[in-house]
């Protein structure tokens, strides 16, 4: 099967990184969906942005109405893939782990009711890792023997940690990856680490100060334009400055509960905030205040040219929820080449090239 004719499926998408990433890696998404209605935006408005972006169906809609007849009513094709990765704060260890007790939580075995009724070839599951302990492990468990659709997939887990993957962040996430054709997804190996790493044979670890350093100062008012999208910063109190600005780099704030920055390290994981809001930035490393949407959206890979819907909050959440799209691409790429049989094999300079993610040219 040619890697354009994958015909792809993308449930619970976000501002898109799992969707941006796949795309690069040469899956052809036809089918978007998020019950968000500023992530919907953003996936419109940047379609067809790039020569592989293309213009597809992209349905504001809770899960839970969606049928495997209508997503094919609006494709005319039959689906060979479905990624996505349900709300995972009921899972994550920053939440309250209420895991399946959270409405949220249930949302997973919608996946599956769709999954079972759209009969792809494969599929992706994404989520946090802090559900492999929820309940002793036993929702996990059970995951993967729902996933298999009583044996119809094998499944494959694996859990990764994107900046050993050249990402410049901490995030640690688990996939589940389904293949009716039996095949197993083998784990893929780093290629990034700690340069201080003992026989360090991999490439270092991208950072904070790569990303960052030569970003333009931020204004403060969204009415205002912004010399790149979403780079507005919060008007911080002289107390809050101040607080800042005493911090070394890897302290905690006490009030805020936010990290300030190393340059010389990837960041803290983005954190999302609650269904009210809350979803902020760690302090950034040289000045006295919280990075910015746009900031955190570098951090998370995504290129520059990748417009979020939306002010504050809106964008933070779209950001914070993503899997960054550069390991999506690596991914994606990792995934044809196990179920599909692709050949061709694109290396992270490849896809930084091709995602045009110009902050990360040009370095280890």
């Amino acid at each position: 099967m040619k890697s354009s004719k994958i015909n792809t499926v993308a449930l619970f998408s976000g501002g898109g990184g799992l969707d941006l990433g796949f795309t690069a890696s040469g899956f052809n998404i036809v089918y978007s969906s998020d019950i968000d209605q500023y992530s919907c935006n953003t996936l419109k408005q940047n379609q067809a942005k790039k020569p592989y972006l293309s213009k597809h169906v992209v349905e504001c809609a809770d899960i839970r109405n969606l049928t495997a007849k209508h997503i094919e009513s609006q494709t005319n094709v039959k689906t060979d893939f479905v990624i996505g990765g349900p709300p995972c704060q009921s899972f994550s260890v920053f939440g309250k782990r209420k895991g399946l007790e959270d409405p949220r939580g249930n949302l997973v075995y919608e996946y599956t009711r769709l999954l079972e009724e759209l009969n792809p070839t494969g599929f992706l599951f994404e989520n946090v890792a802090g559900l492999k302990t929820i309940h002793g492990g036993e929702l996990y468990n059970d995951l993967l023997e729902t996933l298999s659709i009583k044996g119809k997939y094998a499944v494959s887990a694996h859990e990764y940690e994107v900046a050993d993957f050249g990402v410049p962040q901490f995030r640690r996430r688990v996939f589940f990856i389904g293949s009716k054709k039996g095949h197993a997804v083998p784990h893929m190996e780093p290629t990034h680490t700690n340069p201080k790493s003992l026989f360090n044979a991999h490439k270092a670890f991208r950072t904070v100060g790569e990303v960052l350093s030569e970003m333009p100062k931020p204004i403060t008012n969204w009415k205002d334009s912004a010399p790149i999208n979403g780079h507005v910063g919060r008007n911080h109190s002289d107390r809050i400055v101040e607080r800042y600005d005493s911090l070394t780099h890897g302290e905690r704030d006490h009030k805020t509960r936010i990290n300030k920055l190393n340059p010389e390290r990837p960041s803290y994981t983005i954190i999302v905030g609650s269904d009210k809001g809350g979803g902020k930035g760690h302090v950034h490393p040289y000045a006295p205040r919280e990075v910015t949407p746009r900031e955190s959206a570098r951090i998370q890979t995504f290129p520059d040219w990748w417009e979020f819907y939306g002010t504050g909050r809106h964008i933070i959440r779209q950001v914070g929820n993503a899997v960054p799209p550069l390991f999506g691409a690596i991914l994606g790429n990792h995934i044809k080449r196990s179920i599909f049989g692709e050949k061709k094999s694109f290396s992270y300079d490849q896809f930084i090239e091709k995602l045009e993610i110009d902050f990360l040219k040009d370095g280890n």
